[in-house]
C-alpha cells in the first residue's frame, strides 16, 4: 500500500468496509501516522547545525567529552503570527439571542500580528523548589500613537495601539534592544552575577546575524 490519507480510500486498498478499517484501526492493526513537512536543508546548513552541537560538548579530549554545557545563560527566542480574528467563528447563544454582526474590509486579507516569545532554562535549589521559571516574557510588534481624527469610538489625540503590519529587520533590532534586552535583564536570577547571556535565534530572515555591532 502507498500513502493513504483518507479511510475510505483505505478500505477499498483492503477490500473491507470503513467500518471494519476503523475497527482495525482502534485495536491498533493499522496506526494513523502524521508525516510533517521538514525544511529542505543544504549540506552547509547540516554541517553547521552538526558543528553547533559539538562545540557544547565540555571537555579537553575526545575521551572526556561526555557531557553537555546545561546553557543556563542561553535565551531561545522564536516569533508567531496570529490573526486578529477569523473568517468563520463558532459560538454559542441562548434561544432568543441574536449573533454579533463582525464586519472587515476583506475576509480574505485579515490583519495579523507577530508575537515574540522569550524562555530560558528553569533554576531548582537544593530542595527541588523552582526559583526561575525561565518563563521570560511574549512580546508583540505593536507600536502606540495618538488618533489623527475623532470618532464615535474616542476623541482626537487618544493613544491608541496599532499593529507593525510588515516585521523587517529593523522592527526586530528595536524590539530586540528596547524591550526583550532590559526586559530579561529585569528578570534574570540575580544570585548568578554578571554573566555573558546568548540569545539563541531561528533562521528567519527577518533576524539580526549574530556579527551585528
Amino acid at each position: 500500500m502507498g500513502d493513504i490519507a483518507c479511510i475510505r480510500e483505505l478500505a477499498i486498498q483492503l477490500k473491507v468496509s470503513s467500518t471494519t478499517a476503523n475497527r482495525m484501526i482502534k485495536r491498533e492493526l493499522i496506526k494513523p501516522h502524521t508525516n510533517p513537512l521538514h525544511p529542505a536543508l543544504k549540506e552547509a546548513n547540516i554541517f553547521q547545525r552538526v558543528e553547533w552541537v559539538l562545540n557544547l560538548l565540555m571537555g579537553d579530549t575526545p575521551t572526556t567529552k561526555r557531557q553537555y554545557y546545561p546553557m543556563y545563560n542561553f535565551i531561545h527566542i522564536d516569533d508567531k503570527w496570529f490573526y486578529l480574528s477569523k473568517k468563520s467563528q463558532r459560538v454559542y447563544l441562548e434561544r432568543n439571542k441574536k449573533g454579533k454582526y463582525r464586519a472587515a474590509k476583506s475576509s480574505k486579507f485579515i490583519p495579523k500580528v507577530m508575537f515574540t516569545a522569550t524562555v530560558a532554562r528553569p533554576r531548582f535549589n537544593a530542595e527541588n523548589e523552582c526559583t526561575f521559571d525561565g518563563k521570560i516574557n511574549i512580546f508583540p510588534f505593536t507600536y502606540q500613537e495618538p488618533a489623527k481624527r475623532a470618532s464615535k469610538y474616542r476623541v482626537k489625540g487618544t493613544v491608541i495601539t496599532k499593529i507593525v503590519e510588515s516585521v523587517g529587520k529593523k522592527e526586530t533590532m528595536n524590539i530586540l534592544i528596547n524591550v526583550i534586552i532590559p526586559t530579561n535583564m529585569q528578570k534574570w536570577p540575580a544570585s548568578e552575577g554578571h554573566k555573558t547571556i546568548y540569545i539563541q535565534q531561528d533562521n528567519a530572515r527577518t533576524h539580526i546575524c549574530h556579527e551585528d555591532p
